[in-house]
């Protein structure tokens, strides 16, 4: 049973060196298409029902989002079913989920059916609309599959002042922020959480 146990955890060390050094030399060619430093972004859960936006009106993109390690949180994205590729890159995550380090990456299509043999967990299929409100863009999540039912609105702030100061529309749920299960990274190994 030991052995068993060493041979898992080897194999496992080995799993998680091999992504990283594919990472790695992916990283070094790669031209990056943002690194924003901190990513300051704010999530509210929804219904889709209660929606108050045209949504004819938004930017609409299918998303296919996998990931290949959930810690570091290294995730590759398909976009309009092969219209562009992108690799992603997330840490440093603060205590109240508001702000992370985020890099981000164009990757041909081999590149992304390499790195799909990587992955962790189970995809996450969605439907996202961007749309102005004010000054805000705001993104609504729709997503599909094993997670039908669930939606999101996400907006992302230039400082955690503005973040701070805006003000919850009454027409969501709730603000889940700061509650990891409602983080992809946990939806993808564990679906939707249980009080949803």
């Amino acid at each position: 049973m030991e052995k068993q146990k060493t041979i898992i955890f080897i194999l496992a060390v080995l799993l998680v060196i091999s992504i990283v050094v594919i990472i790695y030399l992916i990283l070094i060619n790669l031209p990056m298409i943002e690194d924003t430093g901190e990513e300051i972004e704010r999530k509210w859960l929804i219904k889709e029902k209660d929606i108050p936006y045209d949504l004819k009106n938004a930017v609409k993109q299918e998303i296919e989002q996998t990931y290949l390690c959930f810690s570091p949180e290294i995730r590759v994205r398909n976009i309009n079913n092969g219209e562009k590729y992108i690799l992603t890159i997330k840490s440093n995550m603060s205590v109240d989920g508001l702000i992370r380090d985020e890099k981000e990456y164009y990757i041909s299509e081999e590149e992304y059916n390499n790195l799909l043999t990587k992955k962790e967990g189970f995809t996450i299929e969605k439907t996202r609309y961007q749309i102005y409100d004010g000054d805000n863009i705001v993104e609504i999540d729709i997503f599909k599959n094993r997670l039908q039912g669930l939606a999101y609105m996400e907006i992302e702030f230039e400082t955690e002042e503005k973040a701070k100061e805006f003000k919850t529309p009454d027409w969501v749920i709730k603000d889940v922020t700061s509650d990891k299960r409602y983080k992809n990274g946990y939806l993808a190994r564990y679906g939707v959480p249980k009080d949803n």
